[in-house]
């Protein structure tokens, strides 16, 4: 009887027990919590009412799915969601329109410059798209009669990107649009970045000071976008949603390498706050997209692009007295290499600046770099971007489909002179079509701007500034051994610049007498307390660097903590000799020639995609030269015990599978060379080549295996 009046006796758990079964069990089935819940009631025998009529109705209806065993049974309840009134009507029916003709327009483009295009960069580009027909159709204003919906309450019209989420509940599906994201199938520390966190900031606190006679630009190059060879590939951005349509697959050529692209090149105009504690991160952008294969970077185009940037910010009117620059490690922007130095002095000459300077960023940090962040903004004009350039003749595409390398396509555009007008050509409308979509983009409610890549005319205008000081000196005369031998330019760099590793300053003098300077522009008491930004020196705690205004106007020197660093050597026993070299690669800081090892030769294919890897990858001294998903990873290896300042490799003038240099073991210039007298070769069996500017700032003559003369 006890037994019966048991089993009819109803049972009660407690939620944290409901909880610990469903937590346990999660892990191996993933269900909604209201089917875990029903699960659990009918297993554990649980008799406990729902905490509210919601959940209540909830288990009724999966009851009811479980005993009809339809699940079909149950309504979609997103088409019962949003507001059903007419208020924004007007907006939906544009937007409509906008669709309608926006999606035959994708399917038609197959054969053109762009496989597909996105509905939109973002819900807020789409906002403004259909304000702007709005605007057109019923003229500006707009009518108090047509509304504007927000921007969430646009994106829920649109179908969810998962139908089985809690989320895809608030989604009306109006459109037949959704989210889609793109399918597709070298970050490392350096010991110098705490002493450039601490010259930026040097830097920036300068620029406060002198807010109101400076421009402070930030400069930096993008990743190269990819342009299709007969079939369209993707621009390379990912990991961003695009407006699609809800049937229609985002997809592209997945091509990790192609012969062309473009390089954006961002010139980011700070809006100086003023103190050091508000965001610089305000301005103006500019924007162009360089052909890769005819508008290479340089340290001239550079300076020649801030000086029409600058015109172009004021209006043509008096430039400001003080310039100071902020950019990345690259090659055409280190301020120890020659060309960089005078571009950067001809860039001063131009604007009769008073005082410039330039500072970049320590190796690996280039995301230090405000411009770095305008990046995540021009993503939005290029995610989701499929390029194509146009096609030439057939006589032409023959000729290039031979071509691999930047190097191989700029000399047979050399030798064939339409060859390269028709290149330039078939690119020409990709460029234009980034050019329209970043137009679109804003920061701080400020459009970017587009500024056309720097012409020869325009670069050597801007070269001839340098006559001024030495009217002999020529373009092509950019190494360091080559300007040595210009007295007049080594005058003016000792008595108006200062010269570091991460930064070059150049300043008037002020002196009435100088042959160099033109009249200063600033006030004569702010030219007076003018000086070089100072070196970060270490406080007595050795762990932070001193405050810029104990510094200011004392003279310092450069300590740079990587004069002592060393990085472990990995790379496997008994590779790094002469018979296993494969390729040599130059460092896009310092220029100088690395090894690249194989154990083994490499084969055609091999060949020709660590040729391609090289023209697409920036390589700095102490990095790996693969990536771990390459298919060279782990065949071929490059030393990473080394760095910028470290001499050539000696197994570099021991090869002879490759075609080498005589370049200076320390500096790598091959400009200035010295000749051993007799007296050093009757000692040494190995002598290395050695240049006059190396002698100069007293490194020893570099010399191997010493001869022993045993005495009879």
């Amino acid at each position: 009887m006890l037994t019966l009046a048991n089993e009819m006796i109803p049972s009660y758990f407690t939620r944290q027990m409901r909880k610990n079964v469903t937590e346990k069990y999660s892990l191996v089935a993933k269900m909604a919590p209201s089917v875990w819940k029903l699960l659990y009631n009918d297993l554990a025998g649980d008799n406990s009412t729902p905490p509210h009529e919601l959940s209540k109705e909830m288990q009724e209806r999966i009851r009811m799915i479980l005993d009809l065993q339809d699940a079909d049974i149950i309504m979609d309840l997103r088409i019962n969601n949003g507001f059903h009134g007419t208020k924004f009507d007007m907006f939906w029916n544009e937007l409509n329109e906008y669709f309608n003709e926006i999606v035959p327009a994708v399917h038609d483009r197959r054969s053109t410059s762009v496989l597909y295009l996105p509905v939109a960069m973002s819900i807020a580009d789409l906002k403004k798209i259909i304000i702007e027909r709005l605007e057109k159709k019923y003229g500006t204003p707009l009518s108090s009669e047509i509304f504007i919906p927000s921007d969430e309450y646009i994106r829920l019209q649109f179908w969810p990107a998962n139908t089985t989420t809690n989320a895809a509940s608030k989604y009306t599906g109006r459109f037949e649009i959704k989210y889609k994201v793109q399918s597709r199938q070298l970050s490392k520390f350096h010991v110098d970045a705490h002493y450039c966190a601490a010259l930026f900031r040097y830097m920036r606190l300068f620029a406060v000071k002198y807010r109101n006679y400076c421009s402070l630009i930030c400069a930096d190059d993008k990743h190269k976008v990819p342009i299709g060879e007969g079939i369209a590939t993707s621009s390379g951005v990912r990991n961003k949603s695009s407006l699609t349509p809800a049937n229609m697959e985002l997809s592209s050529s997945d091509h990790d390498f192609t012969k062309l692209s473009l390089t954006p090149s961002v010139i980011f105009i700070c809006d100086i706050p003023t103190c050091i504690s508000e965001s610089f991160y305000s301005g103006q952008v500019y924007v162009s997209y360089k052909n890769t294969a005819f508008q290479p970077s340089s340290a001239l185009r550079h300076s020649t692009e801030f000086y029409k940037t600058l015109l172009q910010q004021y209006n043509g009117q008096n430039l400001p007295e003080i310039l100071l620059i902020y950019t990345d490690g690259g090659p055409d922007h280190r301020n120890t290499f020659g060309s960089v130095q005078i571009s950067l002095i001809c860039l001063f000459l131009q604007g009769d600046f008073d005082f410039l300077a330039s500072v970049r960023t320590a190796p690996y940090h280039s995301w230090m770099n405000p411009a770095e962040r305008v990046m995540s903004i021009l993503n939005l004009a290029l995610q989701g971007v499929f390029l194509q350039r146009d096609s030439m003749d057939d006589i032409l595409e023959d000729i290039f489909k031979g071509k691999n390398t930047l190097e191989e396509i700029r000399n047979a555009a050399q030798e064939n002179k339409k060859l390269g007008l028709e290149l330039r050509n078939s690119i020409k409308p990709v460029q234009e079509l980034l050019s329209e979509r970043t137009k679109r983009l804003t920061l701080n409610e400020k459009n970017f701007r587009i500024y056309s890549p720097a012409s020869l005319i325009s670069i050597d205008e801007i070269f001839e500034a340098i006559h001024y000081i030495d009217s002999t000196l020529q373009q092509e005369e950019t190494s360091l051994n080559s300007l040595n031998k210009h007295h007049e330019l080594q005058n003016f760099i000792k008595s108006h610049c200062q010269i570091r590793t991460y930064s070059f300053q150049i300043k008037k003098c002020g002196k009435d007498n100088c042959k160099f300077c033109l009249p200063i522009r600033l006030p004569e008491d702010v030219f007076n307390n003018l000086n070089f930004i100072p070196d970060p020196i270490l406080s007595t705690d050795s762990n932070h660097y001193r405050d810029f205004d104990g510094l200011y106007g004392t003279e310092t020197k450069e300590f740079l903590p990587s004069a002592s660093d060393s990085t472990k050597e990995i790379i496997p026993a008994g590779i790094i000799n002469n018979n296993h070299i494969r390729k040599f690669v130059n460092c896009t800081i310092c220029s100088k020639p690395r090894c690249i090892f194989s154990k083994n030769m490499l084969s055609d294919n091999e060949k020709t995609s660590l040729e391609i890897l090289l023209d697409n990858v920036i390589y700095i001294c102490g990095s790996p030269i693969t990536p771990e998903a390459h298919n060279l990873y782990e065949k071929v290896y490059i030393r990473q015990k080394i760095h910028c300042n470290s001499p050539i490799e000696a197994v570099y003038y021991s090869c002879r599978r490759l075609k080498t240099e005589i370049i200076c073991f320390y500096c790598g210039e091959k400009d200035g060379l010295l000749e051993p007298d007799d007296n050093l070769k009757k000692k040494f069996t190995t002598i290395y080549p050695f240049c006059q500017t190396c002698k100069n700032k007293g490194h020893n003559w570099p010399t191997r295996g010493k001869i022993k003369v045993g005495n009879r």
